[in-house]
C-alpha cells in the first residue's frame, strides 16, 4: 500500500487510539489505575499500548521506500517494544495467578537488554556527515542535557525517601538514570547533526517519547524521594509516552521522506536545541520546589547548576549563531563565485558565435554583393540579392553586439571625460530611446574613464532601448551622471569591482519593474522579461561585457510596480582616483529629445 493511501486508511484509527490513550492516561488521576501498582487491569492496558505501537514500528520497518539503515532502526526499535510488551504480558500473568519460577535480577537484565536495543536502534538512524563546529556543538548539547538530568536526580536522592533506600534499590535507580542520560546523549546527536532526509513529524514525536521518558523516571524517583508514594503522574506518563511511540510509528508508516536535502530544524530554530531549553526549564521547576523548603540540602548546588547550565546555553547560542552566519557567508560567496563561472562561460560562447557568424555573413555578403555588381538573373534577382545582403547586414550587426557582450571587441583605451562623452551623447538624437523624454541630470565635471566613444555610446544606447520598452507612453526616463565612492561589499551589485571612486551612470525608467529571479538573470545574453516575439534579449548582457571587460561595475535595482535602475560604475584612471573627490554639481534637470 502507497504511503498516502495507509495514512488515510490509519486517520480514523488514530483517532480512535488517541482517545482511548487519553482515557488511559487520565484514569491514575481518579483511581488507583496503573502500571506501577501491580494490578492486573493496569498491566493489560500496558501490554495492549506498547503491542499497538510495536505493530506500526514493525510495519514501518517493512517499507520498502525508505532508507536501509532508517528501516533497520525502526526494526531495533520493534524489537526492543516488542520485548516490553513480552515482558507486561509475563507480568500480567503473575498478577492474575498463574505461577511463574523465580529468576533472580531478570526484572534489571531484562531492562538493560530492552534499553541497549533501543540505544542501538537511536544510533543506527542515518544521520548527515559531520560538518566543521557540530563537535563543541554536541559536546556543549550533551553536557546541558546530561548535566541537567544529574542534577535533577541528585536534589531528588536528597530527600528523605531515598536517602533511606537499601543500597539494591539505589543501584536500580542509578541504572536506570545512567540509561536515560545515554538515551538523552542519542538524542542530542541526532538534534544536532541532523537525520538525512527527515521525516520531520517522526523525529520529533521520537524526541517527544526521550523527554517523556525522563520526565516519567524523575517524577517516579521524586515520588519515592518524598515517600507519598504517588505515583499517579508516572503512571499517566506511561500511557502519553506511548501515545507519542503511536504517532512516531504512524509518521514513519504514512509519510514519504523529502526528495531532497532538508532539515530536521527550521531554519530559524537552527541555532537552538529544543532539548537543551527543556533541560534548563526542568532544573528551574525543580529549584522552585526545593526553594520552597530552605533547608533544602540540594538548593545552593542546583542554583549554581542552572547559572552553569545557562552560560552554557548562552555560549551555544552565541557560537551556534557565528557558525551560521559564516555557513551563510560561505554560501553565498560560493553562489557568487558559480554565478561569475557561467557568466564568463556564456560571455566566450557568445564571443564564439559572433566570430562564427561574422565569418559566415562575410561571404553571403560577398555573394550578394557579386549577383549586385554582376547583375545577373534580372530585376527579380537583383532584389533577392539586395535582401540577401540586407539580412547579412543585420546578422553581422548582431555578432557586433554578442562581441560586445563577450568583452572581445576591441575599443580605444584612451582616457575620456565621461561627462564630456555624456554631452556628446545628449547634444544628438537618440533613436533607441523610442521617443520617449530623456531628463538628464549631469554633474558639471566628471572624471576620466579609460572608454572610447563608440563603447560608451553602446553602453547609453542599450540602456536607453531597454528602458524605452519598458517606459509606458508618456513617461520620462531618467539619465543621472555622478561621481561617486564605491564601498566594499556593495549590495545588490550585479557586477562588483572593486572598492574606489567611479564615473556612475544611472538610467531609470518608470515601467513595470523585475521581480528578484528576473532581476538577478536580467544580464544574461537572450534573458528578457518581455514576450518572445517582442523581447531583443542582449541589452544588458551587452553592457556587462563592456564593463566588465574594464573593471568596472554593474549595479540593477528594481521591485515590481516601482520601475528599474540601472547603475554603471566606469573606473576612474589612477590620477583620478588618486585626486581628492569634489563634490558633484548637478545641472538643473532638462528634457532632451529622445
Amino acid at each position: 500500500m502507497r504511503p498516502d493511501n495507509a495514512g488515510r486508511a490509519l486517520r480514523p484509527w488514530l483517532v480512535a487510539a488517541t482517545v482511548a490513550w487519553g482515557v488511559l492516561a487520565f484514569l491514575p488521576w481518579v483511581s488507583s489505575f496503573g502500571t506501577i501498582s501491580g494490578h492486573w487491569t493496569g498491566t493489560l492496558a500496558a501490554a495492549v499500548v506498547v503491542g499497538v505501537a510495536t505493530a506500526l514500528l514493525l510495519s514501518a520497518a517493512r517499507r520498502q521506500d525508505l532508507a536501509p539503515r532508517l528501516k533497520q532502526a525502526l526494526g531495533l526499535y520493534a524489537i526492543s517494544m516488542g520485548l516490553t510488551a513480552a515482558g507486561n504480558l509475563l507480568r500480567l500473568l503473575a498478577a492474575i495467578g498463574v505461577p511463574f519460577p523465580h529468576v533472580p535480577g531478570l526484572d534489571i537484565t531484562s531492562t538493560v537488554a530492552i534499553w541497549a536495543i533501543g540505544l542501538a536502534a537511536l544510533l543506527r538512524f542515518p544521520l548527515t556527515p559531520v560538518t566543521r563546529g557540530i563537535a563543541w556543538q554536541l559536546a556543549t548539547d550533551t553536557a546541558i542535557a546530561v548535566g541537567g538530568l544529574a542534577l535533577m536526580i541528585f536534589s531528588i536522592w536528597t530527600l528523605p525517601g531515598l536517602r533511606q533506600a537499601p543500597p539494591s534499590a539505589l543501584a536500580h535507580l542509578l541504572a536506570y538514570n545512567l540509561m536515560e542520560a545515554a538515551n538523552l546523549a542519542a538524542l542530542t546527536l541526532i538534534l544536532v547533526r541532523g537525520p538525512v532526509r527527515p521525516i520531520r513529524a517522526a523525529y520529533w514525536w521520537l524526541a517527544a517519547t526521550i523527554a517523556i521518558e525522563t520526565t516519567y523516571l524523575v517524577a517516579f524517583q521524586y515520588a519515592l524521594g518524598t515517600g507519598t508514594h504517588d505515583f499517579r503522574l508516572p503512571n499517566s506518563l506511561f500511557f502519553v509516552d506511548y501515545l507519542a511511540y503511536l504517532y512516531a510509528g504512524a509518521a514513519f508508516l504514512t509519510r514519504p521522506e523529502p526528495a531532497g536535502e532538508a532539515s530536521l530544524l527550521p531554519e530559524s530554530l537552527k541555532a537552538l536545541n529544543p532539548l537543551t531549553v527543556l533541560a534548563i526549564f526542568g532544573i528551574g521547576s525543580v529549584l522552585i520546589l526545593s526553594a520552597l523548603n530552605p533547608a533544602h540540602p540540594a538548593l545552593l548546588p542546583l542554583a549554581v547548576g542552572v547559572v552553569v547550565l545557562a552560560l552554557l546555553l548562552t555560549a551555544r547560542l552565541v557560537g551556534a549563531t557565528g557558525e551560521n552566519l559564516r555557513l551563510l557567508r560561505e554560501d553565498a560567496a560560493e553562489d557568487a563565485r558559480r554565478h561569475a563561472e557561467r557568466q564568463q562561460l556564456m560571455l566566450r560562447l557568445a564571443g564564439g558565435i559572433a566570430h562564427v557568424i561574422n565569418n559566415m555573413m562575410t561571404i553571403v555578403m560577398g555573394h550578394a554583393s557579386l549577383l549586385l555588381t554582376t547583375g545577373a538573373g534580372g530585376l527579380e534577382a537583383h532584389e533577392h540579392a539586395e535582401a540577401i545582403e540586407d539580412a547579412a547586414h543585420r546578422s553581422a550587426a548582431l555578432a557586433a553586439r554578442l562581441l560586445l557582450t563577450s568583452g572581445q571587441t576591441p575599443r580605444r583605451d584612451r582616457e575620456q571625460k565621461v561627462s564630456e562623452l555624456v554631452a556628446e551623447m545628449r547634444a544628438q538624437p537618440r533613436p533607441a530611446a523610442k521617443g520617449r523624454e530623456l531628463r538628464w541630470h549631469v554633474a558639471a565635471e566628471s572624471g576620466a574613464a579609460p572608454i572610447g566613444r563608440a563603447a560608451f555610446g553602446a553602453i547609453v544606447d542599450e540602456l536607453l532601448a531597454n528602458a524605452a520598452e519598458a517606459t509606458p507612453d508618456g513617461a520620462a526616463i531618467t539619465v543621472v551622471l555622478r561621481d561617486g565612492t564605491l564601498a566594499p561589499r556593495p549590495e545588490k551589485m550585479l557586477l562588483t569591482p572593486a572598492a574606489g571612486r567611479y564615473a556612475i551612470l544611472e538610467v531609470t525608467d518608470a515601467g513595470r519593474g523585475m521581480t528578484p529571479d528576473e532581476a538577478a538573470r536580467a544580464h544574461e545574453p537572450f534573458v528578457t522579461t518581455r514576450p518572445p516575439h517582442e523581447g531583443r534579449g542582449l541589452g544588458l548582457s551587452v553592457v556587462y561585457g563592456i564593463v566588465s571587460s574594464m573593471g568596472g561595475g554593474l549595479r540593477l535595482e528594481s521591485s515590481p510596480g516601482k520601475g528599474t535602475r540601472v547603475s554603471v560604475y566606469l573606473p576612474f584612471t589612477s590620477a583620478e582616483s588618486a585626486s581628492e573627490p569634489s563634490p558633484p554639481k548637478p545641472a538643473a534637470p532638462t528634457p532632451g529629445a529622445a
